[in-house]
């Protein structure tokens, strides 16, 4: 089973990207009432851009899209796309007509970094399926092994395809194989929520994981272990 505790306030919003976006655009709202949407329903471009410069967001920074885009929508965004999801989904805000809305919700978990944090880690983790859309194949397990694995091995850092053969034994390479899946749906996630940090290139063999303080702060696993109910073979 995996839960969570509270961490220290000082560490949640330089740690967790996720949590900062939420703050970030419960700020927004509570300064200008609202979010401007488009005629698709998205958030408008005017909030985007704020937002986007204002979050510094790892791998979505201002520098980076704007060498690829002139201006930003939402779907430019995916951790942006990913948190309107999460605030439709759980009702922490609303469309009325064309803006968007906190709810009372919304603004009760904007009223602390620490009650945001406990809200957006675990619901973003565990009710979006990461694996959805990818044209890697998804990675076989569970979050309590996918996180005891980690927990356990992960040391002074973890690329995707050590991990991949760590859980599955000899796998294959590059970006068609297991570590391709590991890396976009466990330790991406794990990323934009603040429990991991990386460093090097794009490159599946680049990229070294790390722990953030956030890992041994907030996170409680039960480590897997046989069942009381086991006979032990006499030695």
């Amino acid at each position: 089973m995996i839960t969570f505790q509270t961490p220290p306030n000082d560490l949640i919003l330089p740690h967790s990207p996720m949590t900062r976006a939420f703050m970030a655009a419960a700020d927004y709202m509570a300064e200008r009432s609202e979010i401007g949407l488009t005629k698709s329903g998205a958030w408008n471009r005017r909030f985007i851009e704020w937002a986007v410069a204002q979050i510094a967001f790892p791998g979505w920074t201002e520098e980076k899209l704007y060498s690829v885009n002139k201006v930003l929508n939402e779907y430019d965004v995916a951790p942006l796309e990913y948190l309107h999801a999460l605030m439709d989904g759980l009702k922490w805000g609303r469309k009325h007509k064309a803006t968007y809305r906190l709810s009372k919700t919304g603004k009760s978990l904007a009223m602390s970094a620490d009650k945001a944090f406990m809200e957006v880690v675990p619901a973003f983790l565990f009710r979006f399926d990461h694996a959805d859309g990818m044209r890697s194949e998804a990675p076989m397990g569970s979050w309590d092994l996918f996180l005891n694995i980690l927990n356990h091995e992960i040391g002074d850092g973890i690329t995707a395809p050590n991990y991949a053969r760590i859980l599955y034994g000899e796998v294959a390479p590059g970006w068609g194989g297991p570590a391709s899946g590991l890396s976009l749906a466990v330790l991406r996630p794990l990323c934009w929520v603040g429990l991991l940090r990386y460093e090097g290139g794009f490159g599946l063999d680049e990229r070294v994981y790390h722990k953030t303080p956030l890992w041994d702060a907030a996170l409680v696993l039960d480590p897997i272990s046989s069942g009381d109910n086991v006979i032990p073979f006499r030695s």
